[in-house]
């Protein structure tokens, strides 16, 4: 059974953040949102001492896997706060080839170095042959297109392929989630990223009954946007389950005196997984120190079905041993 290996390096970094004064080992006012992430009281010694704490999140699809984490770091809110927002957080991921940020007006310029290579040989002859299924993550008419392109060549087929994502970038920029186009399985089945990501999103409750203006800015996009909060946007080629792919991403950021509000989503993937978010609060917890919650949500094809309690289980355990692995990298990265 292949079951999802998660890559979430950027949603560690999401974990790196600040709250006000509870270095005494007590969640303080924080006990509500701990305990509604599933944290105990136990849990507080435990994170502030240097351990990463995790614990399960109701998944209200049969695709969906999630997780809610807690870290504790010596990092300043504002150091973080830049970092969010830069592609310097790709740096403490072993598993990232290649990023860049997306200017939303030179999206072609900002793709210029997404690109397969000739370490790439074994997933271009079979994206080249690909004509639906789950193997990759395209529409039937981004199929089409690679097919039509008559292409074989690496820089050939990295072209076309910027040009697919350079056409999910720009149907996200006009019409966020309900721009993310299906996912051609075969056969005339599809998989519907753009439902998974608004099942994320409401999901996410504490957001939504917290921060209603960042929660609705994070659901519409492009509607309704909050005038305190910042976007970024990032390609990203990394490896997941040992095969290169891409992944272009959405990262939101509020920031208060004393706090952050982090989402990030990952509105196409190449291959694996259909897509994934993370909402996480940061919060001063001394004058060197963050506290910070976050929940991550994924979906995928490979935990839904048969045996689908078992596939769930085996993948939330790998989701956690892979993040608490990278959450440990990131702080020893940053956190200086």
């Amino acid at each position: 059974m292949r079951v999802l290996f998660l890559n979430f390096s950027i949603f560690l970094a999401l974990l790196f953040v600040p709250v006000s004064g509870y270095a005494d080992g007590n969640f303080g006012e924080l006990s509500i949102i701990a305990t509604s992430l599933g944290f105990k009281q136990a849990d507080q010694k435990k994170l502030l001492a240097g351990k990463i704490i995790t614990a399960d999140l109701p998944e209200t699809t049969d695709n969906m896997l999630a997780q809610s984490f807690a870290i504790y770091a010596p990092i300043y809110t504002y150091k973080l706060a830049d970092l969010v927002l830069s592609a310097r957080i790709f740096e403490a991921d072993a598993n990232v080839i290649a990023s860049g940020r997306i200017d939303p007006l030179k999206i072609d310029a900002s793709l210029a170095k997404a690109k397969f290579t000739s370490a790439d040989a074994a997933e271009l002859k079979k994206l080249k042959n690909f004509t639906g299924g789950n193997t990759f993550n395209l529409s039937t008419k981004e199929i089409a297109t690679l097919r039509a392109s008559g292409q074989t060549s690496t820089q050939g087929v990295s072209k076309v392929y910027r040009d697919i994502l350079a056409g999910r970038i720009k149907a996200y920029l006009k019409s966020g989630i309900n721009g993310v186009a299906d996912y051609d399985r075969g056969k005339g089945g599809k998989a519907s990223a753009k439902n998974d990501l608004v099942e994320m999103t409401k999901a996410s409750t504490m957001l939504a009954k917290d921060v209603p203006g960042v929660y609705r800015s994070f659901l519409e996009y492009p509607k309704n946007q909050s005038l305190h909060i910042e976007h970024g946007f990032f390609w990203v080629k990394r490896k997941v389950q040992n095969r290169p792919t891409f992944v272009l991403e959405h990262r939101i950021l509020e920031q208060d005196p004393a706090s952050l509000t982090i989402l990030r989503r990952e509105f196409f993937v190449g291959h694996s997984y259909n897509a994934a978010q993370a909402v996480s609060g940061a919060f001063t917890v001394s004058n060197k120190g963050t506290l910070v919650f976050s929940t991550i949500r994924s979906s995928s094809d490979q935990v839904a079905g048969f045996m689908s309690s078992t596939r769930h289980a085996v993948g939330r355990k790998m989701m956690r041993d892979e993040i608490v692995t990278r959450f440990k990298n990131l702080r020893k990265r940053f956190a200086k």
